[in-house]
Order: structure tokens, then sequence, then C-alpha cells
């Protein structure tokens, strides 16, 4: 046992001793296509083509294992913005829009690799995990029917206003959304060094929820502002499919929903090295391909 304590010291500190380090933080800028994806909803028909921002903070220490395996870790904070589009028709010719934003400050810790972080060039690969909190949701619904009447339903965090020939508003006694949201991700890319302190790079991502969105374990009531006050149960997940009937107030009949994006980012990173280390690794690096 001792012998093995000995072994993995000496290893560490060879790591460290041919370690190339260099730390960078910036900023991280993206459009992602998302999704909150539902089985039952997807093959349905009705989901859009939703595109949403994401925008923030990324710092990462870099290091080189035995001067041949660049690896690392990056820490990510950022402002998320999610949801889905809709559109749908009905038999009875009415037809309707619909759309949910959902709002996070999300953190994330990757792990990434690639190929050497001095070349003018290099690519990247990270994966990771993420954590978001919400801040903020809307969920609107507006139904136009074949008179070209409007009802509409738009559901601000807990503010609640409702509209069919004319506007009640009110309030919602729980989220419609859970407080935190979950996912996993990778992403490839390449960085492009500008100059000794700067790094700009380009990625392709992909995060995948692995924690439900929908707060399907609350009852749902709304208190209209009406005189006399009006108390009036809520049902949007007693339905197989989001803003579709039948609806079975006895029961939650909805399929785990979760978010899904892909998107392009740019970052751009300020560099942080020992000037003086690195100009001797890369001189001895540098000699020994000669031999």
């Amino acid at each position: 046992m001792k012998k093995f304590i000995i072994l993995i010291s000496c290893l560490a500190s060879q790591m460290v001793v041919s370690a190339q380090n260099e730390g960078r933080f910036g900023i991280i800028s993206g459009v992602n296509k998302t999704s909150m994806s539902n089985a039952a909803d997807n093959s349905f028909g009705d989901m859009l083509p939703t595109f949403k921002p994401t925008y923030g903070v990324e710092a990462g220490y870099h290091f080189t294992l035995f001067k041949s395996i660049p690896t690392g870790f990056t820490v990510q904070l950022t402002r998320n913005h999610a949801g889905q589009n809709y559109r749908g028709y009905y038999q009875d010719s009415s037809d309707y829009w619909a759309y949910r934003r959902l709002n996070y400050v999300r953190a994330g810790l990757g792990w990434h690799f690639g190929t050497n972080v001095r070349r003018q060039v290099s690519a990247t690969f990270t994966f990771g995990a993420t954590m978001g909190i919400l801040t903020d949701f809307q969920d609107r619904y507006e139904l136009r029917r074949y008179n070209n009447d409007r009802l509409i339903m738009d559901i601000n965090d807990n503010d609640v206003s409702f509209y069919d020939t004319k506007n009640t508003k009110g309030t919602i006694n729980n989220s419609l959304f859970n407080k935190t949201d979950m996912t996993i991700f990778a992403s490839v890319g390449m960085d492009f060094l500008l100059s000794k302190r700067f790094v700009f790079g380009i990625l392709a991502r992909y995060d995948n929820g692995i924690s439900p969105v929908e707060n399907t374990a609350s009852k749902f009531s709304i208190n209209y502002q009406t005189t006399p006050t009006t108390i009036q149960n809520y049902y949007p997940y007693n339905t197989k499919h989001i803003y579709r009937s039948p609806v079975d107030p006895s029961k939650v009949l909805r399929q785990e929903t979760v978010n899904k994006y892909a998107g392009i980012y740019l970052t751009l990173k300020y560099r942080v090295f020992n000037k003086e280390k690195i100009e001797f690794w890369y001189k001895e690096h540098q000699k020994s391909n000669y031999y």
C-alpha cells in the first residue's frame, strides 16, 4: 500500500512538472435551436422551429499532460433562453398559436480535450453538465375561432391575463414549470490564436435535458380578479398533447418533457500564462524535433 501511494505521488508530480499550464477567461454567446421535447408532442406535429440566444462568461484551465495530452476543465455562467413555438388546427376550423418561454441562469462544468492549445489553430472537444435556475417564464395560447374571434390565455410567472370578449386579470397558485433544470452537453470547435493574449473560438454544441421541465406534480387553480372573486381549476397537464383535448381532470396524462437545444457559439477569451515557462518548453520541444 505504501509503495502504491509513493507511485501515485511520483506520477502526479510528473504530470505537474510536464504540464503546459494556461488559464483563460472571457465571454461566450450563441444561438440555439431549442425544443421542449415530449414524445407525444413530437409525433403530433404542432411544434415549430424555435431559436433562442444564450450568453455569459466562461473560464477555463488548460494543461498538457506529459507534453502530449492537451486537456483541462471549463466553467460557465450564462443567461440561457429556452422554449417552444406551436401552431395547430382543430376539427371545427379554428386554429391556434402558442409559445412557451423559459429563462434560466445556468452554471456549467465541462472537461475538454483537443490539439495543442499553443498552435495558431487548435481543435477542442468538451463534455459536461449544467444546472439551470428558472428565473421567469411565459406560457401564451391564442385561439382563433372560425369567425375570427380570439381567446387568449397568457401566463407570465404567477400573473394571468385571460381574454374572451373582455380581458380578465388573475393569478395562478403554482409555477407551471420546475425551478431547476439539468442538462448534459457536448461540443466540438476550433480556437484561433489572435495574439499572444487573445483567443477567438467557434463551436457547435448540443444540450440534452435530464430532468423534467413541466411541474406535473402540482395542482393548479387561477384566482380571477372579478366581483365576486372567481377561482377556477386549471388542468394544463391533464391532456396527452399540450393545448389539445381531451382533458381528464382526475389524472396527469403528460409524458416527461425535457429541454433540448443545439447551437453555434462564439467565444473571445483572454490568456493567462507563465511566458518564461512556455518559451522554455517550446525551445525544448522544437529542438527535440530535429533528432
